[in-house]
């Protein structure tokens, strides 16, 4: 924000007490902001912009004045303690959904929005591909085996998690070293901005034939994830552990330098221990970390089984810290006493392999994590930003982060009234009316440990999206199946959106929530379409049939226009970032099939049929038009000619259309063009929400 930038100084001041703290003073034009830390002092900047200049940074455009503004004074000096020591974010899998060919411009971007969001520790996976690379060289591996093992970039995050190996190799050295390279830049950029970067640690991954090479070594298979063959799993009290986390850390810290912070899960979702005792392993994997880095905390993952009770016992607790990233789907109100004295971060999760839907639990956030950290002795160290995609629902990032600073529960409907406001510049009736439909519709869920209904601390995806078939109830195989609001009641936003005052729809915050909530309208629509469709053909009502799906890809076809005006839904953005890490042209092949399959069929057939296809599903242009909405035209073409010949339907196979797309080298638009707001109108024109037309129907 150049234009601002110069209005504002900012000063490290530590207290006597040496708690962290932002205060913010001032005149009109010169405002002071004041802390003990980097990233308290951002965040008292954004604070200043958010509750006093009614601006707004955010992950989708931000609205941050016109070029002459004078920045106002505060009416008195604001002062908030910074309530927690960590304020972390990333999960594992952002490094797959999100990020594995971003340029340095692109993730320092990303780093600033963190930054602003006042956040202070951030996970780095890229880069580690080289420290297991000199790892396993020097436990007596080729170079050809090795790079063979490691797997390229979209998926290798589930490779460091241990869920993988061997796929799409072999990955090249050169490609190894811009990784490298690219991660120092990113680290010392967080250093400089006093983040703390987090790393992954060693916890025994090897490949599956380490004891061929090392005879005697006690190596457990791990069997399968998804359909794809685990990586092995070396036994800790082995020699052979001690020696690969020495030469892990060890090229680590040369590479990298040092952590307060590091990411292991032995056994994420899955896995064996066959016949090593838990605390044992665990112990000495810790003993490893710890001996290597004395002061340092290992962090886990409150998930599903995990941390478990006999891996907890036998770890000293006060080196552990627990990112528990449950609490949206299921209300868990004994962490302290199940972690055993473990500090832990309350996290949020409210997106799945970076899929676009609306939504969010709130409630969860707003009212359940202060009065958690409030109980005596809570040993609630942060907060912890854990979708697994970033950049979508800046409305739940925005008050998910603002969270950290507040001690007692936020009237959600107050908040969101001031959030429209500085989304967008001003006060607008419709805004806010918009913004409220939104809340008790899309961001109203809460957790409720309802389990039967897939990953219900997310939102449900987008039926388009879903490989075709009549019964189709979501695209991703554990996406949920259901919604948990009545999309009759939150199409409305859509007809308040259009009606915001002229003079606020050129912000990009406008521009992307209005982009957003028409394609969330559409994406709803496909629902209510999907059952009409298979009753007219259950019926064998031939005309109804073709008029449905008739309308279906038409409402596909308006999607697609509508998502080509804004940057945040483009294909061709997300594929742009692949060729400048390619060496030649087999590697830009390679690398192009991971940049695409991760979207679509995810691996090979049989991950793929294991039910991992879709669960990176977007709405986003290209992908909608070239890719389901072709399997829908299809799909639907094989239905007809049933109806008109009384022969079954031709099975299709939509791995090897999926394969093949994922083989293609099309090219698509990494930049937006069209009219948002005329695409949007089209879209509630064909759903009757139109402005105009809501009139007419109340009149």
């Amino acid at each position: 924000m150049p234009h601002l930038a110069p209005q504002l100084q900012l000063a490290l001041v530590p207290k006597p007490d040496h708690k962290d703290y932002f205060r913010i003073t001032g005149t009109r034009g010169h405002i002071l902001v004041a802390a003990a830390t980097q990233p308290t002092l951002l965040y008292g900047v954004n604070w200043y912009l958010k509750y006093v200049a009614h601006l707004q940074i955010s992950p989708n455009g931000s609205q941050l004045g016109s070029p002459g503004l004078i920045l106002p004074a505060p009416d008195v000096p604001i002062e908030k303690p910074a309530l927690y020591p960590w304020r972390y974010a990333l999960n594992e899998n952002v490094d797959g959904y999100s990020a594995p060919y971003w340029d340095q411009e692109r993730w320092q971007h990303e780093i600033d929005i963190l930054a602003l969001s006042g956040t202070n520790a951030i996970l780095i996976e890229r880069g580690m591909d080289l420290v297991l690379y000199q790892t396993f060289r020097d436990s007596g591996y080729s170079d050809e085996a090795i790079r063979n093992w490691i797997v390229q970039p979209a998926h290798q995050n589930w490779q460091l998690m241990g869920n993988m190996c061997c796929f799409q190799g072999p990955i090249s050295m050169e490609l190894l070293e811009k990784r490298s390279h690219s991660a120092q830049q990113l680290i010392a950029a967080l250093r400089s901005l006093g983040i703390t970067p987090v790393l992954p640690g060693y916890y025994g991954i090897v490949p599956a034939d380490f004891a061929s090479l090392h005879p005697g070594a006690h190596v457990i298979t791990q069997g399968d994830w998804n359909g794809f063959t685990r990586p092995g799993w070396l036994d800790p009290r082995d020699p052979n552990f001690d020696k690969l986390a020495t030469s892990f850390y060890r090229h680590q810290h040369a590479l990298y330098g040092d952590s307060a912070i590091y990411d292991m899960e032995i056994f994420q979702e899955g896995g064996a221990a066959g016949d090593v005792p838990v605390p044992a392993a665990a112990k000495k994997v810790q003993q490893a970390l710890m001996r290597d880095h004395p002061n340092a905390l290992w962090m886990l993952l409150g998930w599903q089984q995990n941390p478990t009770q006999e891996l907890l016992s036998a770890v000293d607790t006060s080196h552990v810290l627990i990112a528990e990233i449950e609490q949206g789907r299921i209300p868990r109100e004994n962490r302290d006493r199940e972690f055993r004295g473990a500090s832990w971060l309350y996290g949020g999760l409210w997106e799945f392999g970076g899929r676009t839907t609306m939504g969010a639990p709130l409630y969860d956030y707003a009212v359940r994590l202060p009065k958690l950290a409030a109980l005596p002795n809570s040993r609630i160290v942060g907060t912890a930003v854990f979708t697994e995609g970033m950049d979508t629902n800046p409305f739940a990032f925005d008050f998910y982060t603002e969270m950290a600073w507040h001690t007692d529960s936020v009237d959600l409907a107050e908040w969101t009234n001031a959030y429209a406001t500085r989304r967008y510049g001003a006060d607008d009736s419709h805004a806010r009316r918009a913004w409220q439909i939104l809340l008790q519709t899309a961001y109203g869920y809460r957790a409720d440990g309802n389990t039967q209904h897939g990953e219900r601390d997310a939102s449900q995806d987008s039926v388009f999206n879903s490989q075709p078939s009549l019964t189709a109830a979501r695209a991703a195989t554990w996406s949920p199946d259901v919604l948990r609001y009545n999309p009759a009641d939150f199409a409305p936003a859509l007809t308040e959106l259009l009606e915001v005052d002229p003079a606020l729809r050129s912000t990009e915050t406008y521009h992307y929530d209005l982009v957003d909530v028409a394609r969330q309208t559409m994406a709803n629509e496909s629902r209510r379409l999907l059952p009409l469709i298979k009753q007219a053909y259950d019926s064998k009502d031939k005309t109804a049939f073709a008029k449905l799906t008739k309308e279906w890809l038409h409402d596909m076809e308006l999607q697609d226009q509508l998502l080509q005006t804004s940057p945040f839904f483009l294909l061709g953005r997300w594929l742009s970032f692949v060729p400048p890490w390619a060496s030649s042209p087999g590697e830009l092949e390679r690398l192009n099939y991971d940049a695409r399959s991760i979207l679509t069929t995810w691996g090979d057939r049989k991950a793929s049929e294991y039910g991992l296809h879709e669960y990176g599903n977007r709405d986003w242009a290209g992908l909608t038009s070239d890719y389901y909405m072709v399997r829908w035209q299809m799909y639907f073409d094989s239905l007809s000619a049933s109806l008109d010949t009384g022969e079954a339907p031709k099975p299709m196979d939509w791995y090897s259309f999926g394969d093949d797309w994922n083989h293609s080298r099309k090219t698509y638009d990494a930049e937006p063009h069209g009219d948002s707001y005329a695409a949007a109108l089209a879209i509630a024109r064909t759903l009757h929400l139109a402005p105009n037309q809501q009139s007419e129907a109340h009149q």
